[in-house]
C-alpha cells in the first residue's frame, strides 16, 4: 500500500509556470526603440558627414577662387609685360640714335657758323660712320652686291642688260642697298643685272 501511494504521488500533474503577461508587447517595444535609436544614430552620422562634406566643399571652392584669381593676376601681368616688352624693345637702339641726331644738329650749326661746304660734308661723313657703326653693333650687315652672281633671294633686279663680258647673271650696279639682320634678310637690294648674250647673238 505504501508503494502504491508513492506512485500516485509521483504521478501527480506538474504545475506549469505562469506566463508573464505583456512580455511580447515589451519585446516589440524594445525592438522598436532599438531601431529608432539606430536610425537616429545613422541620421546623426549622415548629418555629420554632410557637415564635413559641406566644409570640404567650401574649402575647395575657396581654394579654386583663390587659384583662379592668382591665375588671372598672372595672366594680366604677363600681358602687361609682353605689351611693355614690345613697346620698349627698341629703347636701347633709339637711345643710341639720339647721338646721331645730336651729330646732325652739330653739323648744321657748324655749316651755318663757318659757311663751309667741306665742313658740312665732313659732318655728314662723320654721322654716317657713327650710324653704320651703331647699326653694325646691333647685327645689321650690308649685302655685298656689285660684281656678285645674281641671287634672287637677296637681289631684286629692276634693270637688266645683256653683256658679252659675263657668263652668268651678275650684279653690275646697286640702286638701293640690301641688309641682313644677323642671319635674316631685312631688305633685298635693288640692282641692275648683266645677262650673258645668247649663243646666236654671239655668233652674229
Amino acid at each position: 500500500m505504501a508503494n502504491k501511494k508513492r506512485v500516485n504521488d509521483n504521478a501527480s500533474p506538474e504545475k506549469s509556470e505562469p506566463v508573464e503577461s505583456g512580455s511580447h508587447e515589451e519585446q516589440e517595444t524594445l525592438t522598436t526603440t532599438e531601431e529608432a535609436s539606430t536610425k537616429e544614430n545613422h541620421v546623426e552620422q549622415l548629418k555629420e558627414e554632410i557637415t564635413k562634406l559641406s566644409l570640404e566643399k567650401a574649402e575647395l571652392q575657396d581654394m579654386y577662387l583663390r587659384k583662379h584669381a592668382d591665375f588671372e593676376n598672372y595672366r594680366k601681368r604677363m600681358s602687361k609685360e609682353k605689351t611693355e616688352s614690345i613697346q620698349y624693345a627698341n629703347a636701347d637702339l633709339i637711345e643710341k640714335m639720339l647721338d646721331v641726331l645730336d651729330n646732325f644738329e652739330r653739323a648744321k650749326k657748324a655749316a651755318i657758323d663757318q659757311n663751309d661746304i667741306q665742313a658740312v660734308i665732313d659732318g655728314i661723313n662723320m654721322i654716317e660712320s657713327n650710324l653704320i657703326s651703331l647699326l653694325t653693333n646691333k647685327g645689321l650687315n650690308r649685302l655685298d652686291c656689285v660684281d656678285q652672281p645674281f641671287n634672287p633671294e637677296h637681289h631684286l633686279a629692276i634693270a637688266m642688260e645683256e653683256s658679252e663680258e659675263v657668263e652668268e647673271a651678275k650684279v653690275i650696279e646697286e640702286f638701293q642697298a640690301g641688309y641682313l639682320l644677323h642671319d635674316r634678310l631685312l631688305r633685298t637690294a635693288k640692282v641692275k643685272v648683266a645677262l650673258p648674250k645668247s649663243k646666236e647673238e654671239q655668233k652674229g
